[in-house]
């Protein structure tokens, strides 16, 4: 995966390195002041409201496995791949939209459907 990490876009290797220290203050510096991001569950507004989903997706030890599609343009992102959730393997997919140099807009999902993950062992 490292030849195709030499292709992607520089905010998304680097949301991917804050990820993977859970270094939750890094990380919001990728995402810009007025960033929101679209999920099933809501809509969030502003890094405090990211920040709280944030804290709890690294709580529940969520981890790139493989990407299987990635396409990038200077502020646009789409994603599909595959993570892991509490040891549970998921197919996520993303869009991201960057303002500034940063993560503007973000949606995302999983193949097959949002769990209540509060339900999952892990």
């Amino acid at each position: 995966m490292s030849d195709q990490m030499a292709q992607m876009h520089p905010i998304f290797l680097k949301q991917a390195e804050h990820l993977a220290k859970n270094d939750l203050d890094g990380l919001m510096q990728c995402y810009h002041p007025e960033a929101e991001v679209v999920r099933f569950q809501g809509i969030l507004h502003g890094r405090d409201e990211i920040r709280g989903m944030l804290e709890d997706y690294m709580k529940m030890n969520m981890q790139y496995l493989e990407m299987l599609e990635y396409i990038h343009t200077d502020d646009t992102i789409l994603l599909r791949g595959v993570m892991s959730v509490k040891g549970v393997e998921e197919i996520g997919f993303g869009a991201y939209v960057l303002k500034d140099g940063l993560i503007w807009r973000q949606v995302s999902g999983s193949e097959g459907g949002m769990r209540n993950w509060d339900e999952v062992e892990g």
